[in-house]
């Protein structure tokens, strides 16, 4: 796949996914609450028992632990790293979840 065509699918993929959405789906204990970066519970990248260091942006889709130091900028980071795939994995793995 071209770097156009990734970008291109990465761009219609989050077109159609609200991270809102999303993370409410893949972090089902996280109360999250309309705003821009909200707690998203605990940690699923390493072994928290306190909430409040992982931290979600319900506009981007970024993610970042302050204990760990997770990060990406998307759904798909997310996605990529809690899943262990690489880019286009990641791709076709939402697509098939979320029937994009």
């Amino acid at each position: 796949m071209s770097a156009i065509r990734k970008q291109l699918s990465a761009k219609f993929i989050k077109s159609r996914i609200k991270p809102l959405d999303f993370y409410s789906h893949e972090l089902p204990d996280a109360k999250l609450k309309h705003g821009v970066w909200v707690d998203g519970g605990l940690c699923p990248f390493h072994d928290d028992h306190s909430r409040g260091s992982f931290k979600v942006n319900l506009v981007t889709g970024a993610y970042r632990c302050f204990s760990c130091d997770a990060s990406g900028g998307d759904i798909i980071d997310f996605v990529r790293a809690s899943r262990g795939l690489n880019f286009i994995e990641a791709l076709q793995k939402i697509a098939d979840e979320w029937g994009v």
